[in-house]
């Protein structure tokens, strides 16, 4: 039984060792960090449940996820990071013109004052 996922979800369990992270900014530096493969592998694994994941998710207030459904959440933006450099980029980075590290991402907007 799947520990950190809804129980519909645990084929997905093995993707959280790298991928499931809280913040934004954690999952941008997943997604930076690691190669094209690995991207690729999460990207493939993720795209024919991103519906199911989404159909499930919406059965619950947003402010008010269990944690499991949080941690879907979670690994949904996860696949959203993952989305653009497989289907546009083929580079874990996804711009050539500003270099990833002087993006500044604050982690005190967004879900922590609600959506």
């Amino acid at each position: 039984m799947s520990t950190r996922l809804p129980a519909a979800f645990a084929d997905l369990e093995p993707l959280c060792e790298y991928w499931l992270h809280d913040t934004e900014a954690a999952r941008n530096r997943a997604r930076i960090s690691t190669d094209m493969g690995r991207i690729r592998a999460f990207y493939d694994a993720v795209m024919p449940r991103f519906d199911a994941m989404i159909q499930h998710l919406n059965q619950f207030p947003l402010g008010a996820l269990p944690a499991a459904e949080e941690n879907l959440l979670n690994l949904a933006f996860a696949f959203v990071e993952a989305s653009a450099p497989v289907e546009r980029f083929n580079s874990p980075i996804v711009t050539k013109t500003f270099p990833p590290e002087r993006f500044k991402i604050h982690e005190d907007l967004g879900r922590s004052g609600g959506w």
